[in-house]
């Protein structure tokens, strides 16, 4: 039996793949180009550059499924490449060659997130053709699996792992110029009594809407997840007083307060939040600096409990200071 192509069976055809070539030789970047257009790349799909700069203004402005990199670029090698795509969050899988057979090289490249390592003596249409299937069919089951770990499946939001890690890096980045840093927990009321009367599919749709009305008050830099069963956490990276992050949050808990069509009729969803706003000074341990903000917003959504609510309306309890 043919061995059944990669590129042509997952998700991306050859002639769809759009493919960085990182090279400052212009007569290999001119042969490695002709063999990608041979294995099927189609010659508009296909990009050069000759210096990080470049490369990176590509990767940047264009969707780049992968890049084939030239390690050897005085002064600088294709590991540096990958490593500044990393530094600007550019996910994308490389490839890098060389034309010296080093295995130290080789390991260097692999263990810096390279997918494979061709020497360019050795090349062929079959071997880049085989490397970039392998390479993008490799990439793809690890996004799978980071999206797993990362994100929920029922409402698309990132999950409370991937909260604690930005609510933590947004602690250290404003540990030097000592910005505020907010955060607002909404706790959707009467979930298990829905689920109990209505069933588990009425309650899943309940939480779709709601992270459906919370997305719009996730402004630039904020960052919007669910993070328990019935619970939405709101990072608010920028906000300049904690009045402002009690009324943005205010302002979201009343775009979540509303009826929800059912078989079974309207249903009233609500929500009761807790909001903790921090000037970030400490900064010897951004993580337990991130769980102690989570944790005074948890007790004044706990606050808000306790204080009750009117029918139909989301309640906002804001942290007391510390």
């Amino acid at each position: 039996m043919a061995e059944l192509s990669l590129i042509e069976s997952d998700v991306l055809e050859a002639d769809a793949l759009r493919i960085l070539v990182f090279e400052d030789s212009a007569m290999d970047a001119a042969l490695i180009k002709k063999f990608l257009r041979t294995a099927g790349i189609l010659g508009n799909h296909i990009y050069h550059a000759d210096t990080i700069t470049s490369a990176l203004q590509v990767m940047a402005r264009t969707p780049i499924d992968l890049c084939l990199a030239d390690y050897h670029l005085n002064p600088f090698t294709g590991v540096d490449l990958m490593e500044e795509a990393r530094r600007s969050n550019l996910d994308i899988p490389f490839i890098v060659l060389t034309a010296i057979d080093d295995r130290s090289v080789d390991e260097e490249v692999l263990a810096h997130g390279a997918y494979d390592f061709l020497v360019k003596g050795d090349l062929t249409v079959e071997g880049l053709d085989r490397s970039i299937r392998y390479a993008m069919a490799s990439h793809r089951r690890e996004r799978k699996l980071v999206r797993a770990a990362y994100f929920d499946a029922l409402t698309n939001l990132p999950n409370r792992l991937s909260f604690l890690e930005r609510l933590t890096q947004a602690v250290s980045d404003n540990c030097a110029s000592g910005g505020l840093v907010g955060i607002a927990l909404f706790n959707l009321d009467g979930t298990k009594l829905i689920n109990t009367r209505f069933g588990h599919e009425v309650g899943d749709e309940m939480l779709r809407i709601a992270a459906k009305r919370l997305t719009p008050f996730k402004k630039e830099g904020d960052f919007l997840a669910r993070i328990g069963g019935d619970e939405f956490a709101l990072l608010m990276n920028g906000v300049l007083l904690t009045g402002h992050a009690l009324n943005a949050t205010r302002a979201a808990a009343n775009a979540v307060t509303g009826p929800m069509e059912t078989d079974q009729g309207k249903l009233m969803i609500t929500a009761t939040c807790g909001v903790a706003a921090r000037e970030i000074k400490n900064c010897d341990n951004a993580r337990d600096v991130a769980q102690e903000l989570l944790l005074s917003a948890t007790h004044a959504m706990f606050e808000a409990k306790i204080s009750g609510r009117r029918r139909n309306t989301s309640n906002v309890a804001l942290a007391r200071s510390h």
